[in-house]
């Protein structure tokens, strides 16, 4: 064999290799037809539905004007409860499966007062109250929010109360737990750390 083509067999195979190696990093193989595959959940959205939530993947959203959203680049595994009376409850799945405290859940467990007195959004100015944040802009009509990728209606995306840390709560959850109601579903045995 001619060291070209000994070169070119190489180079095939390498190649070849390489397209192995990386079809095998794409995870398994699709199932046969009529074979089912089970949702794959990761340990914080698995831990969400244990609790009797539902996680989803959830998009950060801008609203400009108040009836117009756009979307905003990345996403986050969010924990939805719904209660029976309709209400909801969100909250990053990662701040309820946290294996320690995070401040989403200290806020939520220990309830700080409200000093009242907010102009605008009462849920965002209990958030700021708190050392968090739900604004998405410098101007009080400036706003947004998380919800499923693809959404248009701004009545659907959900503010939320955003930590140092980086957990995140809904504002309108947690500013209603903290005058002892009850939104989506009580979250004070949810967490999976033990909350101080």
């Amino acid at each position: 064999m001619k060291r070209s083509q000994a070169l070119a067999v190489g180079v095939a195979l390498l190649l070849s290799g390489s397209a192995v190696v990386a079809n095998a990093a794409d995870g398994p193989a699709a199932p046969a037809s009529g074979q089912h595959t089970a949702k794959r959940l990761s340990a914080d959205a698995a831990w969400c539905e244990q609790q009797g939530g539902s996680a989803q993947k959830q998009v950060p959203y801008y609203t400009k004007t108040g009836t117009q959203i756009v979307q905003l680049g990345g996403e986050r595994e969010m924990c939805v409860f719904t209660g029976k009376d309709g209400t909801r409850i969100t909250i990053g799945a990662d701040s309820l499966a946290a294996d320690k405290p995070t401040l989403a859940a200290l806020a939520y467990i220990h309830k700080p007062a409200d000093p009242g007195g907010h102009p605008g959004n009462p849920s965002i100015g209990y958030c700021q109250s708190i050392n968090g944040t739900a604004m998405y802009g410098p101007k009080a009509t400036d706003g947004g929010g998380w919800a499923k990728k693809g959404e248009t209606n701004p009545s659907n995306v959900v503010s939320a109360c955003m930590f140092g840390d980086g957990s995140v709560i809904d504002a309108w959850g947690l500013k209603y737990h903290s005058g002892d109601v009850i939104r989506g579903a009580d979250l004070t045995k949810k967490f999976r750390a033990d909350i101080p």
